[in-house]
């Protein structure tokens, strides 16, 4: 006689259920949730030279930042520029070198890579400069054809152009001590510059 249930007794003694994969496959689902969970708590804090994945509304200027839909970093600081050099093209217009009016370009390189969906521009014009003794400057040109300026052009997602921020201020300007990016500056944004902080 099969084994199974004894008539009256109420009992099975038969071969227990086996465990359905339902309990595998949640356990399973509870690791890759709280996987992602730890990755993002991860990225969203500074991780090595990146600020944060959020709007970042103060960096140091060794730091990767963001500011809308870029991340920018800042790479080089140049003082005391006497002129702008300018591509073939624009020399073929006719355009020569740009030169400073009040004395110096000083001049940040960066690079911004494009987040988010869409085209959109990394403006080079829209960032002020602060100096030593609190003065402040509106980032100069725009500069049509000058060679290096990566920026003011249409970038697609994931894109990263090189350019630059160049400010035409006194020679007695030597030294920084912010640099205001804004990268959305249309009428309404909501998003507000990123203080870079110098020396």
């Amino acid at each position: 006689m099969g084994r199974g249930t004894v008539a009256g007794s109420g009992e099975d003694n038969g071969r227990p259920d086996s465990p359905s994969g339902g309990g595998i496959v949640n356990r399973r689902r509870v690791a890759v949730v709280v996987a992602v969970l730890v990755a993002v708590l991860v990225l969203a804090r500074c991780v090595g030279n990146v600020v944060a994945l959020g709007r970042t509304d103060l960096a140091n200027s060794d730091q990767t930042f963001r500011n809308g839909s870029f991340l920018i970093t800042v790479t080089e600081v140049a003082y005391g520029v006497r002129e702008l050099p300018v591509d073939a093209a624009a020399k073929s217009r006719g355009v020569s070198a740009y030169k400073p009016k009040n004395g110096q370009f000083i001049v940040f390189y960066a690079t911004a890579t494009r987040l988010g969906l869409g085209r959109a521009s990394m403006p080079s014009t829209s960032s002020t400069l602060s100096d030593a003794a609190g003065k402040n400057y509106t980032a100069a040109g725009p500069y049509v054809g000058a060679a290096g300026q990566g920026f003011d052009e249409n970038q697609l997602p994931g894109t990263t152009h090189s350019g630059w921020f160049v400010f035409d201020v006194p020679e007695s300007v030597t030294m920084p001590k912010t640099l205001n990016v804004q990268s959305d500056p249309h009428p309404g944004t909501i998003n507000p510059p990123t203080c870079v902080r110098f020396g």
